[in-house]
């Protein structure tokens, strides 16, 4: 029995420590997690086949030439390719950090791939730092483990005076008194008045500082006191070249009369001069920032090594956004901090709340043997589910399916919602995306203008003639040829009309929507009849638009509305002629149960697309080989599971291909050919 329990606690142990890697070194404020994992791709792909590979021969002969070393395996890198390799980001109001955590298999390896004359490391214990040479990223690994941050400083933290006084970091902006500048008719100006108001303009810099005294009162001192404020001026700020010749005439300034160009002169050297003072004061502010950056990033990084914190394992949104199948991963926190992050522009309504009831959102990526896939989700607020769920209950008419032919179709795209639930939960969104911009000031008033859309909307009525559901099909390309008018100029400049004819390669559709009334729609059709901008034959009408490159028809015809370009389409439709019996199982599910559906079938399009509109016969040809060797590609919405909307997206592996990334490996190297 003990050595049964003992061989347990071995067991669980090695377990255990397979289980654990980088991942615990994330902060569970992380903003953003992105994951490869290493064993799951090379399951796929042996290390052998990637370095034999087109992107592996790429990738090892660029970095043996960058570093000036040989590398024939990516595992000369030293890198752990059997764990996963992280990368995060962590917000503040001052500064952003975009991380790396990358796992080390062998650390003498490693150490050569960054090791170089320029960028040297110390050591302290067994773990070595290296900082790059611009001071904006540092690196610090062990015998396990790398990590690599970098620092961005929040531009709009500093735009606050009283937080960045903190760090005794000045906002700095260059302000020209344009009334001086500019103004010729100044010709009466006081030299002492201008020397004051460049000093109020631009803060002294530290490094050359320019030391104004006040105005005097007394005004037979103007003069000579105007001529000591000129010399320490250009003694102290460096001029601009192309402006010193100016400078190097002090003008005189009299009360009773002065020559106007010579007055300008002195000016536009203040104005100068004022520039080349906010310039140094810029650098020197930016060089404060850059260090307090790097002091953040310092602690950061010993942190990450050393800290003890919280980790992202014990964030519930995250841990359930996994997926030991993915070969990659992405996971953010959340929309609304998204929102902030990108529109720090909007001021306060970058904090408004205008995602709010958008939580988590996720990707993942899998290949297996017969496809790749992305699989994407959003976290809402129960309120925002409970109103998606009444939107998203209803099906594609099954009746639409009939002119669907798998066959020679190039793609479709359908969707279904329920109109009336749309129409009765809109006014809640609305108030949800509104509202927070206006910080509830206007609630009062939104709540007015939701009631009375309710009011003048009878969503009954208009979910009879919009039912909410709806399918566009483009069943091939034909090339016809298309006339238009262009403008020609004789001689003498007179204008002439001229109609000219070329081959336009235009889609062959089918668009259907589901309509239980008609009576609004048939009003619509007699006052295009009456004004002579529809014209009907058999019950299908014809759209009469000059400048339009197709002839566009359509009819109702079973609770539905058919808009299409091909007449005899159409008239199959109409006289119940058309084959309805080539839809492909899959394609039928793919329609039948999701709420949004889209397919492109990359092999109908083979040959479709002229060589003249694709870059010649070369072109055309890698074109149309890498079209052959594509599966269809789709994207599907999925049923909402508690207060998750997910979707996704995946494309078909042809046969003859291993799995999907070795066929994605050789789409790559075909068009790279």
């Amino acid at each position: 029995m003990k050595k049964i329990l003992i061989a347990i606690s071995l067991f669980l142990s090695f377990n255990l420590a397979q289980a654990q890697d980088l991942v615990k070194k994330i902060p569970s404020n992380a903003f953003t997690v992105a994951t490869i994992k290493g064993d799951n791709v090379f399951k796929l792909m042996f290390v052998k086949d990637f370095n034999e590979s087109f992107l592996g021969k790429k990738l090892l002969t660029e970095t043996s030439k960058s570093l000036d070393k040989s590398f024939t395996s990516i595992e000369d890198f030293g890198i752990n390719l059997e764990k996963n390799m992280y990368y995060f980001n962590q917000l503040s109001d001052s500064i952003t950090y975009n991380c790396f955590l990358i796992p080390i298999k062998d650390v003498t390896k490693f150490e050569s791939l960054i090791n170089n004359k320029e960028n040297k490391f110390k050591k302290d214990g067994d773990v070595r730092t290296m900082i790059l040479p611009d001071s904006t990223s540092i690196i610090k690994w062990n015998n396990n483990m790398m990590y690599f941050v970098t620092g961005s400083i929040s531009s709009a933290f500093f735009a606050d005076s009283a937080k960045s006084a903190r760090y005794g970091i000045k906002d700095i902006r260059f302000q020209n008194d344009d009334a001086i500048a500019n103004d010729s008719t100044a010709v009466a100006v006081d030299s002492v008045a201008v020397e004051e108001t460049m000093a109020e303009a631009v803060p002294a810099p530290p490094v050359a500082k320019v030391n104004v005294q006040k105005k005097s009162t007394v005004k037979k001192n103007t003069k000579k006191t105007t001529s000591k404020k000129k010399k320490a001026l250009k003694k102290k700020i460096p001029l601009k070249p192309q402006y010193q010749r100016d400078n190097d005439v002090v003008a005189t300034v009299d009360d009773a009369s002065i020559d106007t160009a010579s007055a300008m002169t002195p000016v536009h050297g203040i104005v100068d001069e004022q520039y080349d003072a906010y310039q140094q004061e810029r650098l020197e502010q930016d060089a404060k920032k850059k260090r307090l950056a790097f002091t953040w990033m310092t602690a950061q990084a010993d942190q990450i090594f050393n800290g003890t914190y919280e980790s992202i394992e014990n964030n519930k949104s995250y841990t359930a956004s996994l997926d030991n199948k993915a070969i990659a991963e992405l996971w953010v926190s959340s929309l609304q901090d998204v929102y902030s992050a990108i529109s720090p522009e909007f001021g306060a309504y970058g904090k408004a709340g205008l995602m709010k009831g958008y939580g988590s959102l996720n990707a993942k990526l899998f290949m297996d043997d017969k496809s790749f896939r992305i699989s994407t989700g959003l976290e809402l607020s129960q309120e925002q589910a409970d109103s998606y769920k009444k939107i998203m209950n209803r099906k594609l008419n099954k009746n639409f399916l009939k002119y669907v032919n798998s066959e020679k179709a190039l793609g479709f795209m359908s969707y279904s919602i329920d109109t009336k639930a749309y129409l009765e939960e809109f006014p809640k969104l609305l108030k949800q995306t509104y509202g927070s911009i206006l910080g509830g000031k206007m609630d009062e008033e939104i709540e007015l203008g939701s009631d009375l859309f309710s009011l003048l909307l009878d969503e009954e009525a208009v979910s009879k003639v919009i039912k909410g559901d709806a399918l566009f099909v483009i069943n091939g390309l034909n090339t016809k040829d298309v006339t238009y008018t262009t403008y020609e100029y004789d001689d003498d400049y007179k204008q002439k009309e001229i109609v000219k004819t070329k081959k336009e390669t235009l889609p062959d559709f089918l668009f259907m929507f589901s309509s239980e009334d008609n009576r609004l729609i048939n009003k619509l059709i007699k006052y295009g009849v009456n004004k002579n901008y529809v014209s009907v034959e058999n019950n299908i009408y014809k759209i009469l638009e000059k400048k339009s490159p197709i002839d566009i028809y359509f009819m109702i015809k079973d609770g539905i509305v058919f808009f299409g370009n091909s007449l005899t389409e159409m008239q199959g439709i109409s006289n119940n002629q058309y084959n309805s019996n080539k839809l492909s199982k899959l394609h039928k599910q793919l329609l039948s149960k999701n709420n949004f559906s889209f397919l492109f079938n990359a092999k109908n399009l083979v040959g479709k697309v002229p060589d003249s509109e694709i870059g010649g016969e070369e072109t055309a040809k890698k074109f149309n080989s890498t079209l052959e060797k594509m599966g269809n590609v789709y994207m599907k919405s999925n049923p909402i599971k508690g207060r998750l909307v997910s979707a996704d997206i995946s494309a078909e592996i042809p046969n003859g291909h291993e799995n999907a990334l070795k066929y994605l490996f050789s789409l790559i190297e075909n068009a790279a050919k």
